[in-house]
């Protein structure tokens, strides 16, 4: 009996997970407001009854679909902290591997990031939380040492969330480059600036 049982969730939650993925597609090939729940149980080769069983609603299952995301991309923010604590030398490691981890997670699912990060109604209001988050992570890094004093926080933030967000919509999620030579590319200007050595202000 509980053999079946388990079979049964294994089973439900196997169907779940294709809803889930179809809807991802769907919505990133045609957009929320063009996709409807006949797409999604079609791409899945379910029935709507059977869609109906876990989702109250096409809102429901893209709701779902950005908090996960969103969930996600607020626990790499929060690495951002760990640097504070490191030695002098350390920070830069951190920092690039920081960025790296961003990187891969928004290529690993490009059409979920689509989504949640370029089209959703609140990613806006997602944005401006990591820009929130990420300003009081380079304030605690200035205060130990880290980071110039003389960079305003919020600005250096709303900087770096606007470069990951070009650079990812320009060669994260079509996949024309690869998380590790971005973090290289972006860490080159991020940490060491744009001025010849022999430059002065």
């Amino acid at each position: 009996m509980e053999t079946q049982e388990r079979n049964r969730t294994a089973k439900g939650e196997a169907s779940r997970q294709r809803l889930l993925a179809a809807a991802t597609a769907q919505f990133a090939r045609k957009g929320y407001h063009h996709t409807k729940v006949s797409d999604i149980v079609k791409a899945a080769g379910l029935t709507q009854a059977a869609f109906y069983l876990y989702f109250p609603s096409k809102e429901a299952i893209f709701t779902e679909l950005v908090d996960s995301f969103r969930m996600k991309l607020a626990t790499l923010a929060q690495s951002a902290g760990k640097v504070a604590s490191l030695a002098p030398g350390e920070a830069a490691r951190q920092i690039k591997e920081n960025l790296r981890d961003v990187f891969a997670f928004l290529q690993s699912e490009p059409e979920l990031t689509r989504i949640a990060w370029f089209e959703s109604p609140d990613a806006k209001e997602m944005k401006e939380k990591v820009i929130s988050l990420l300003s009081a992570h380079i304030l605690n890094n200035q205060q130990a040492g880290h980071i110039r004093k003389e960079l305003v926080p919020e600005v250096a933030a709303c900087c770096i969330v606007g470069m990951i967000d070009q650079l990812t919509e320009r060669w994260i999620v079509t996949g024309e480059k690869q998380p590790e030579q971005l973090t290289e590319e972006m860490s080159e200007l991020l940490l060491y600036g744009v001025l010849a050595p022999y430059q002065s202000r």
